[in-house]
């Protein structure tokens, strides 16, 4: 090497008057740019880039909030809705008994914001729940929106109006009463806007920023602020077009309070109604302001440190100066003459130089042997490990230093970031198997043996990986006992053997229920039929399809559990007539426990058998309306189910009590926990089952939807 670094130094000589050269000051200001003028770069895009994402964050954030309390007011309209569609189905109104239904109104606990009233389908007052029953009561002051719901025969949302006798601000819902297929009454509620106050001041608006309910007109209903000033008021042209010309999105504006904002909206789907949040555009600039100052606090220690870099490099090319004319003497073969650097480094490396001349050649022979044994072991080490997708680790007690390769700490889920320490590793195993490793890496430094052990590690998502580790204690020549070895993740292989048990316990527990749900079935089906019936065997085959259709149903979610309206539809499909009006389901969406599916689709075929023999489904004029909701007004929250039967054979009540209504009452009514209410008035069966809702549905509530409303 010596000789070559003396050949590259005549060379260089030989061609310096055509070649530039560039001396050690200019690369040390050429390094001072370079790292400068990126840093400056990376940190202005940085920090632009986090103002941009602080900026798409809140912008996403504001309208997916919007969104969200856009469609929760339109759910819990609905709910309003539902529950006076259920009033409205109530059999007082069909014998007019009006003074139960007042009653009754006053127990469902609907009326609590404002008041339930009951007209006829002239607009004349017959229930009030303002003034105690038998009071007189006026004729309805909207007698255009009464007679528009007989005509329609549709529920209707008025927007922010003021009472005509209270002079408040109200907002009324109106559903029709339909006997016989006619408009008989409409059933309607008005309600304050404390009610939607409530719902603002539920989320919780930071200070400064504000949030309001606008109905179709552009009329504000509920405010986050000054809510008594400006509830009734228009809000501004601008936010009003902005809201007509699209669903949502933002826009900027000045508040009724004159302050500029920028308004973010969602109209509701359903009722057309919006929910609005307005930041100050104060706020907004603060965003801008904080990149700035960072930036300029960081240009102004870059500047710091070219200065500091133009005193540093003078210090630094004087001795390296003397140290470049020492070394072309060594590369010359001459004798160095020693004179002091002034930096000590900088003499031991002058002096250095003379030793290492002598030993270049030698250790050049050597360190390329070296590398092509290690080059070569190291390649088939490396291969081996990837083939086995292994990773490689050491551990040192002493210092706890911890080394992975980045297959270990794949293992661990921390491809990226900074190297966990050991700390760190025994943090990420499970708390149940942390005691187990502990006492295996001890025994293993102890004896200077073998390790092997199978624990779980949790990943930073959270989740739970199984992790086969195997190692072996060493002791080096300095006497520091070292443990060394590989990581495999075992994940699969621990999760396969783990299904396998679970799905033969599961299909053993299943087996072991339909067993014994069909021989309940059969046996009530004996007991029930007299003896030498000859249908006795189509009806246990007919019940046995219909658990056969229950099963299905639950089969397709892995016995997760499955909705009502599932439920209802795949047990009156066969029912149904080619326009879908046959039969009718309405309700929101409940998710039902696999042991309550069960239950419903047992009782659910027996009414459906029942009137497809007796009842409605027995000619071409019947119907069957089924109705479902969940009421909040009593504790615990129940499910209410309604059967009802029209335009059949007239109906009379059985003489005796058959299979199906011993299924119904004791299968479903007692084995859930729920009550029961058969009725067989002349018209049709009626049959309504009340449950805890804790007790059916999959979760502690059920999962409210948009109510449908179609045939099955």
């Amino acid at each position: 090497m010596i000789e070559a670094a003396a050949v590259l130094e005549d060379a260089a000589e030989a061609v310096a008057p055509s070649v530039a050269r560039t001396s050690l000051r200019q690369v040390l200001w050429g390094l001072v740019v370079v790292l400068s003028l990126p840093t400056a770069t990376v940190a202005t895009a940085g920090l632009y880039s986090a103002y941009r994402a602080e900026q798409t964050a809140t912008d996403l954030r504001l309208r997916e909030t919007t969104r969200a309390m856009s469609l929760w007011l339109d759910r819990e309209i609905e709910k309003t809705e539902v529950a006076m569609h259920v009033l409205a189905s109530s059999p007082h109104l069909r014998s007019r008994d009006f003074a139960s239904f007042h009653g009754q109104i006053l127990e469902a606990g609907i009326a609590k914001s404002s008041w339930v009233a009951l007209f006829d389908s002239t607009g004349q007052a017959i229930v009030s729940t303002r003034v105690p029953f038998g009071t007189p009561l006026p004729a309805s002051a909207r007698p255009e929106t009464i007679a528009r719901i007989v005509a329609t025969r549709r529920a209707e949302l008025s927007d922010l109006f003021n009472g005509a006798v209270s002079g408040q601000p109200l907002v009324t819902i109106d559903v029709p009463v339909i006997l016989d297929d006619l408009v008989a009454f409409v059933l309607g509620t008005a309600v304050g806007p404390d009610v939607f106050q409530r719902l603002i001041e539920e989320q919780r608006i930071p200070a400064g920023w504000n949030a309001a309910v606008i109905d179709r007109a552009g009329r504000i209903v509920g405010r986050a602020r000054s809510p008594e000033r400006y509830i009734g008021q228009s809000v501004r042209p601008e936010l009003a077009a902005a809201i007509t010309a699209s669903s949502d999105g933002s826009v900027s504006t000045i508040t009724l309070d004159g302050i500029p904002a920028q308004s973010y909206f969602h109209r509701a789907p359903n009722t057309g109604w919006a929910f609005v949040i307005s930041i100050p555009q104060s706020e907004l600039g603060a965003a801008v302001r904080r990149p700035v100052m960072w930036l300029s606090f960081l240009l102004g220690i870059i500047v710091l440190g070219v200065a500091m870099a133009a005193l540093l490099s003078r210090r630094i090319a004087q001795p390296v100066d003397q140290l470049v004319r020492a070394a072309r003497g060594v590369g010359r073969g001459l004798p160095t003459t020693p004179t002091s650097t002034r930096v000590v480094e900088f003499d031991a490396i002058q002096s250095a130089l003379e030793e290492a001349a002598s030993a270049i050649k030698r250790q050049n022979a050597e360190r390329a042997h070296a590398l092509a044994l290690s080059a070569d072991s190291e390649a088939r080490l490396r291969l081996a490990l990837t083939a086995g997708a292994l990773g490689t680790w050491e551990f040192v007690p002493a210092t706890g230093t911890l080394t992975m390769s980045a297959e270990s700490r794949a293992h661990l889920g921390r491809e990226t970031g900074p190297a966990p320490t050991y700390a760190e590793l025994v943090a990420a195993i499970h708390p149940e198997d942390r005691d187990l490793h502990q006492k295996t890496v001890t025994e293993a430094l102890a004896t200077k043996g073998d390790l092997k052990i199978e624990v779980r590690v949790r990943w930073p998502d959270t989740s739970d990986h199984w992790l086969e580790i195997t190692g072996r204690a060493r002791q080096a020549a300095d006497g520091q006992v070292t443990l060394a070895g590989v990581s495999q993740d075992v994940t699969e292989r621990r999760q396969a053997g783990d299904r396998q048990g679970l799905l033969l316990h599961e299909l053993n527990h299943r087996v072991k229920n339909t067993l014994a749900t069909v021989q309940s079935v059969a046996s009530l089906t004996r007991r029930s039929a007299e003896p030498g019936d000859p249908a006795l065997w189509d009806a246990f085959m007919g019940r046995l399809q219909g658990l056969a259709v229950t099963n299905d149903l639950l089969t397709a979610t892995n016995w997760t559990g499955a909705v009502l309206d599932d439920v209802l539809r795949s047990e009156l499909d066969p029912y149904q007539d080619a326009l879908g009006q046959r039969i009718r389901l309405r309700g929101p969406r409940v998710s039902l426990q696999p042991s309550a599916v069960l239950a419903f689709g047992l009782a659910i075929h027996e009414l459906a058998t029942n009137a497809a023999k007796y009842g409605s489904l027995s000619n071409a004029s019947g119907r069957v309306n089924v109705t479902w909701a969940v009421t909040r007004g009593t504790a615990p929250p129940a499910l209410l189910v309604e059967w009802i039967e029209t335009g059949g054979p007239s109906v009379a009540p059985p003489q005796r009590q058959g299979f199906g209504t011993k299924l119904i009452k004791r299968g479903l009514a007692q084995q859930l926990g729920g009550e029961l209410k058969l009725e067989f008035p002349p018209d049709g069966v009626r049959c309504v089952i009340s449950f805890p809702l804790a007790s059916v549905t999959v979760a502690a509530k059920a999962d409210y939807e948009t109510s449908r409303s179609g045939s099955s």
